[in-house]
């Protein structure tokens, strides 16, 4: 091996964790649209590490959804080789849902989402992005009602979802994603479950 390469090496690896951990400690700046026409709340929820998203489903009560790991998230396979293959390889992944009968407000998303809730975002969207948004999510779950898994710790009904669960494509980038959908900027790292929302300008 040559020596100065592996000196390199040496210098170049705390380097990039130190930016791993600045990137990671970094804040998701959510920018509502301004005016939305027919507005409604939905709601970020931050678990600590991930997040998910609540809507206000047709009619009354709410929907929450999130995307996670299979084995991790639907199967709740929590041990050290599941942890370690949803954090350094591509797996397979899965969509969550659940309806609840609670108003679409931050009290009665608290009260109604069992596991653990460390913020409530409340982010203002027109009603029509939603109920586009909760369309296309229902139908992955239509589509896939054959590989549904209840999960009773995260009080999530889960369906397979096509798109490869990584580190860098994780459930936080995935609500972000919705939220872009919704009308919203979102600015920041996209990978952690910090966020800010902020008052949109007006026209």
């Amino acid at each position: 091996m040559n020596l100065q390469h592996h000196r390199t090496g040496a210098k170049v690896a705390p380097a990039c964790l130190a930016g791993l951990s600045c990137l990671l400690a970094c804040t998701n700046v959510v920018i509502p649209p301004a005016e939305p026409l027919d507005p409604q709340a939905v709601f970020i929820l931050d678990h600590g590490r991930h997040a998910s998203l609540v809507m206000p489903a047709q009619g009354s009560g709410i929907v929450r959804y999130a995307y996670g790991d299979w084995k991790y998230y639907a199967e709740a396979e929590t041990g050290f080789t599941e942890t370690s293959a949803a954090a350094l390889l591509p797996t397979a992944s899965g969509l969550g849902r659940r309806a609840f009968a609670q108003p679409p407000t931050p009290g009665g998303v608290r009260r109604a989402v069992r596991v653990g809730v460390d913020e409530v975002h409340e982010v203002v969207v027109e009603w029509q992005a939603i109920v586009q948004l909760r369309q296309q999510l229902d139908s992955i779950f239509q589509a896939n009602a054959e590989t549904l898994v209840d999960n009773t710790s995260y009080n999530l009904e889960f369906v397979r979802h096509s798109r490869p669960y990584t580190i860098f494509q994780n459930s936080n980038w995935m609500v972000v994603n919705w939220l872009r959908q919704l009308g919203c900027q979102v600015q920041g790292p996209l990978l952690t479950s910090k966020w800010r929302v902020e008052t949109p300008e007006q026209s």
